[in-house]
């Protein structure tokens, strides 16, 4: 304290009082007090945050008086700093937008993750087809529960159909009708190179399709068109697809009519309540659920995606050994005329 602040503590007290004495020392030992409680408010802000050694002329307050706004602004600092990473990073969570984007491999399947998207879930016993009994692991309260470890074998061998039909060159048509399927329905065709169908099947598309002619032309294997004229024979046959994949074969009952009119295999989520026979090769699961449909989808179209770039390398390869024989049949031709002149 300066000795002008001190005479200035002094003239505070009116001079004609004759309490002038008492009040000088009330109003030092408040100064004394503040003082003291200086430290202590130091001590005790410190060991609550931090950041204070890196402001050094930060008064704190006292205890019984709001935050001042310097340490409001460092309080949430030190806040920040702690709690600012929780919660941004991550693990072991279910994400179900990859089933679309990157859907996992048919060897990559697993009970946990079929499990996760709620492929086990079946419907209750009043709606239950007694056919799929041996798809059935148990049931809670009155609804039934799909043996998944059955699902990962019957989606496995319906992946090595959707292959080899890819990797031959056949026609996939993907059917899914219900609300929030079409995304995962796009990119299954996509991947496939094949077709799908999301608002409505329009009954006759295969049966009558001799009554709507539409133009034709011949692909070789590397899906480019030959430019070879058709035979009449050749514009009058049938064309249909080679295998035709259902999400939710209640939904699309004529169109599985059709395909088994036309005698084309077909691949269909079972559920508890759908009779496994109205498929070619059946896959217990959860039809009702996107999470479920979704992940099969993506399952059933990584497998052809994998047959589909197999049968193009093939191709490619096939290609560049018959351009290099032509090549070679050439070369000999020449030298030979060449020869003779």
């Amino acid at each position: 304290m300066t000795k002008g602040e001190f005479e200035e503590l002094l003239n505070s007290a009116p001079r004609p009082t004759l309490q002038r004495d008492d009040l000088v020392l009330q109003a030092f030992q408040k100064l004394f007090k503040t003082f003291n409680n200086k430290d202590r408010l130091k001590k005790q802000f410190s060991s609550s945050s931090a950041l204070l050694e890196k402001f050094p002329n930060l008064i704190p307050t006292a205890a019984n008086k709001p935050y001042s706004e310097s340490e409001l602004a460092v309080r949430q600092k030190h806040h920040a700093l702690l709690m600012g990473n929780l919660g941004s990073n991550i693990k072991n969570v279910y994400k179900p937008h990859e089933d679309i984007i990157n859907p996992p491999r048919p060897n990559d399947v697993t009970v946990q993750k079929l499990m996760a998207a709620g492929a086990h879930l079946g419907h209750y016993r009043s709606l239950w087809k007694h056919s799929t009994q041996p798809f059935i692991h148990g049931e809670y309260k009155d609804i039934h529960i799909i043996d998944l470890d059955k699902t990962v074998g019957y989606l496995k061998r319906a992946s090595k159909i959707v292959e080899g039909v890819a990797e031959n060159g056949g026609v996939i048509v993907f059917l899914g009708l219900a609300q929030g399927q079409y995304r995962a329905v796009r990119e299954a065709a996509k991947r496939c190179n094949g077709y799908y169908v999301t608002h409505k099947w329009v009954p006759g598309t295969i049966t009558n399709a001799l009554e709507n002619p539409q133009l034709r032309h011949e692909v070789d294997f590397g899906d480019s068109p030959t430019a070879r004229e058709l035979t009449p024979d050749e514009n009058i046959q049938l064309v249909k697809p080679d295998l035709l994949v259902v999400l939710n074969p209640l939904e699309c009952k004529v169109a599985i009519k059709e395909a088994n009119q036309a005698k084309i295999p077909t691949i269909g989520i079972v559920d508890t309540n759908v009779d496994p026979d109205c498929v070619t090769y059946p896959i217990p699961a959860n039809d009702d659920s996107n999470r479920s449909t979704n992940l099969i989808c993506g399952v059933l179209a990584r497998a052809g995606e994998a047959g589909y770039n197999r049968r193009l390398s093939k191709y490619q390869q096939y290609k560049k050994r018959t351009d290099n024989s032509e090549q070679e049949a050439i070369e000999p031709a020449t030298s030979t005329a060449t020869a003779s002149a």
